[in-house]
């Protein structure tokens, strides 16, 4: 849908800005199609992308796996990325704890961790969008387990092993979304 598309580009341009030249990437939620690992593969060094629906695929400097991230290891070693990608996967999580503590895992140290979600003001606009008007995926919302305050973000990364002080996060799209950067 043609609303989906917009929200995406959005959030993938406040994401783009924050990626520096010449790192290793991690996308978790890259989907099927690596649309957004493809779209930066000219600026990064290496891009990994997991998603439950990816498939194994590689080229030139990219590399995809399927992975359901509730309950499997990120198949990467320790520290061996510089800078993690989440965009509005969190809140399709039933237990988040799990891939939290694997991206610190894998993220080098000063490496970043960049996530976007859906914020608890947005679930009213959302359903709306979705239920009433169709005109917004209805089984991406339908999917939607929990919405989330930057308090709660904070609360999750320092349980994963996160120090809260390098946990920053602020609202855009008027408090319907938050971005999260949390540096190791």
């Amino acid at each position: 849908m043609i609303l989906d598309k917009i929200i995406y580009r959005l959030r993938t341009g406040i994401i783009f800005k924050n990626i520096k030249e010449n790192v290793v990437v991690c996308d978790l939620g890259c989907r099927k199609n690596v649309t957004f690992l493809k779209q930066i593969s000219s600026k990064i060094k290496y891009g990994y992308g997991f998603d439950i629906d990816a498939e194994n695929y590689k080229e030139s400097n990219i590399e995809t796996k399927k992975l359901n991230f509730e309950s499997e290891r990120i198949p990467l070693g320790d520290q061996s990325v510089d800078c993690i990608l989440m965009s509005a996967v969190l809140e399709h999580l039933n237990d988040p704890k799990n891939i939290i503590k694997e991206a610190y895992r894998i993220l080098g140290p000063g490496g970043v961790f960049l996530l976007t979600t859906p914020s608890v003001y947005a679930k009213p606009i959302l359903e709306f969008l979705a239920f009433k008007l169709k005109i917004i995926s209805r089984e991406d919302i339908s999917e939607h387990k929990k919405y989330y305050k930057t308090s709660d973000i904070v609360k999750l990364f320092a349980n994963c092993g996160f120090d809260e002080k390098n946990v920053k996060c602020k609202y855009f799209e008027l408090f319907f979304n938050i971005l999260v950067i949390a540096k190791k």
